[in-house]
């Protein structure tokens, strides 16, 4: 209960973490960016954007982003990582952020940083009561000092946790939720689309289909958007160049052009 945590990151998710976690340690919140600050203060949370704070465990819940070519941008992710190397590397480590495969480890051996987890958040901002900061998440660790840690301080929150054989499993399973939620809606976009082409209404097929017990096919809408499913599934598709991920993004990007959604 005595160790300082940092919350790196005030954002939409940062933001009620460092909240949530200050019922139980005390937290200190760092931004770059001012105005998340100021924000951050307004509701509660100690933060500043001078410096990184000296603390015994970071939270990162920063964002991650992709370049113009597709591929994973960590820049975020190193960036933070690199200031607590030189502010505490003995410390605990906890990466919420939806980060690619294998950036942990990484991480560890780039700047000798020996105590990382990864759990991933699975707030939502669009119902914070049902899907708020204590829900259930994944977690794995980069060795079994990690894996103590970080599964006890987890467990002070009172976040339950499913424990992974490997750090990589953990980032794979956000990735994997993210992608896999994206082609859902991507096919629910096709079948719109062939049902216009074929002047079938859309919403009485999808009615009728989930009349059978294993198929829930989802409305279609405005496509695809939000931060982290176009990013997500690229993440994933960075891995290996799959037909099935390449033509969900294709399916999504075409229904939003025929519906005048595409920006």
């Amino acid at each position: 209960m005595n160790n300082q945590v940092c919350v790196v990151g005030t954002g939409v998710i940062g933001l009620p973490t460092g909240l949530h976690i200050a019922k139980y340690y005390d937290v200190v919140g760092f931004d770059i960016n001012p105005k998340a600050v100021e924000h951050a203060k307004k509701n509660g949370l100690n933060s500043t954007n001078d410096e990184l704070p000296y603390a015994d465990i970071y939270v990162i819940a920063v964002t991650t982003s992709i370049n113009k070519d597709d591929t994973p941008d960590m820049s975020n992710i190193y960036d933070v990582c690199h200031k607590i190397s030189k502010t505490n590397p003995d410390s605990l480590i906890c990466i919420e952020s939806t980060i690619s495969i294998g950036t942990c480890r990484q991480i560890s051996e780039k700047y000798s940083l020996s105590k990382i987890v990864h759990c991933p958040h699975r707030f939502w901002e669009g119902d914070t009561v049902n899907y708020g900061i204590v829900q259930t998440r994944v977690f794995g660790a980069l060795n079994d000092g990690s894996y103590e840690m970080g599964k006890a301080f987890y467990e002070t929150q009172q976040v339950p946790i499913i424990e992974l054989s490997s750090i990589e499993i953990a980032e794979m399973c956000k990735v994997t939720e993210n992608a896999y939620r994206f082609v859902e809606i991507a096919f629910a976009e096709e079948l719109h689309t062939i049902c216009d082409k074929l002047g079938l209404p859309f919403e009485e097929l999808r009615k009728a289909a989930n009349t059978k017990w294993n198929i829930n096919i989802l409305e279609a809408r405005d496509g695809i958007g939000g931060h982290c499913l176009p990013k997500d599934i690229r993440y994933l598709w960075t891995i290996i160049k799959s037909p099935l991920l390449k033509g969900a993004i294709t399916a999504d990007e075409t229904y939003k052009k025929l519906n005048g959604f595409q920006k």
